[in-house]
């Protein structure tokens, strides 16, 4: 099988890293696959295209607009594409990207490419329902994230912290996620002096995220030794922000476009082995067991991270309870199904 995949190389996305690049990594560990790249196919001569099985791609088939007219030009060359679909295809009037999503039709260009697809690939069910109702594409097939533990960022080191440090990591799009904390975080500077809070993806250019940063710390009533940065960094890297804090916090609003998320931040703090204490909402409700502290409402924050602050000892137990819970996600498992996937489509 040749499959060929369109990722923005070598400057990966987040959504690029786990949907396209380390799954078909790792496809042809165990399996006669052979996985090519390239940044787009608008410009792909019709040869080329017909040296390949299959073409997957995230989102957009066409990355310069053209979702019609590549469409037609891989049904000239008589191969089929598989789209990956990971976030929900509308944007709400609230989110930070909403202006530039309108400008681009971004809704009307993914619509596009999924009806043309021979198939759909996506995270969850509640997401492959919407797929399959809202956008007429009978084939979807769940295929959830998952981790590679073989990358350097997602091997467990185990640093011991000065005093207990929780910490929350994500771009600017999860502004109104993290105001949820806000509350909690003040009465967290104004009632305890014995702990940290890390903000992982920190951009110091970036005017939202300095907001963000203004919500994390209280609107600067952190003292100076309670709060730091991690800069944002290449997706190669971005786990080891992990090393840094015992506890993740992952906040999640209960909408629509966010229960159309994936439960990634779970899986990198479980595969990391950090405790986490998680909105109860889907789709971490999902996975939500025993192997965190789950959030019903935005005043519970305050009270779990102060429950950890007061037993400690629960914070190993949690991390190895999460830990234990996400090795279904191993990217070996996911790889197969992925794999088992195409290998059904194209027969």
């Amino acid at each position: 099988m040749k499959v060929l995949i369109i990722t923005q190389y070598p400057k990966l996305s987040g959504v690029d890293y786990h949907r396209l690049w380390i799954p078909h990594g790792n496809m042809g560990k165990n399996h006669a696959v052979e996985i090519s790249q390239v940044n787009e196919i608008d410009t792909a001569e019709i040869d080329f295209l017909q040296a390949h099985d299959l073409v997957v791609a995230n989102r957009f088939i066409s990355k310069t607009g053209n979702q019609e007219g590549v469409i037609q030009k891989l049904k000239q060359a008589g191969v089929p594409y598989i789209l990956d679909l990971d976030d929900d295809y509308r944007i709400p009037e609230w989110h930070v990207l909403r202006q530039a999503a309108k400008k681009m039709n971004h809704s009307g260009q993914i619509a596009t490419a999924a009806k043309g697809a021979l198939a759909v690939t996506t995270t969850h069910s509640l997401l492959a329902d919407a797929i399959k109702k809202e956008l007429g594409q009978k084939n979807v097939y769940i295929v959830p994230n998952g981790i590679d533990t073989n990358e350097e960022q997602f091997k467990i080191h185990d640093r011991q912290q000065d005093v207990t440090t929780f910490g929350w990591s994500g771009s600017v799009t999860h502004f109104e996620d993290v105001l949820e904390m806000f509350e909690s975080l003040l009465g967290m500077y104004k009632n305890h002096d014995n702990f940290k809070v890390v903000y992982g993806g920190f951009e110091s250019q970036d005017m939202t995220s300095q907001a963000m940063a203004g919500i994390l710390t209280a609107k600067g009533i952190a003292k100076p030794e309670q709060f730091s940065y991690y800069a944002a960094c290449d997706v190669s890297q971005y786990a080891l922000f992990y090393e840094a804090i015992d506890v993740a916090l992952i906040p999640l609003r209960n909408n629509r476009f966010n229960n159309m998320k994936s439960n990634l931040k779970m899986l990198e703090a479980g595969f990391k082995k950090k405790a986490a204490i998680v909105s109860n909402v889907w789709p971490y409700s999902e996975i939500i067991a025993d192997n965190c502290l789950k959030v019903n409402h935005k005043n519970d924050w305050y009270k779990q991270m102060t429950k950890l602050l007061k037993n400690p000892n629960m914070i190993a137990d949690l991390a190895e309870k999460l830990y234990e819970s996400v090795q279904p996600y191993e990217i070996k498992h996911i790889a197969e199904t992925r794999f088992n996937i195409y290998k059904q489509c194209l027969n």
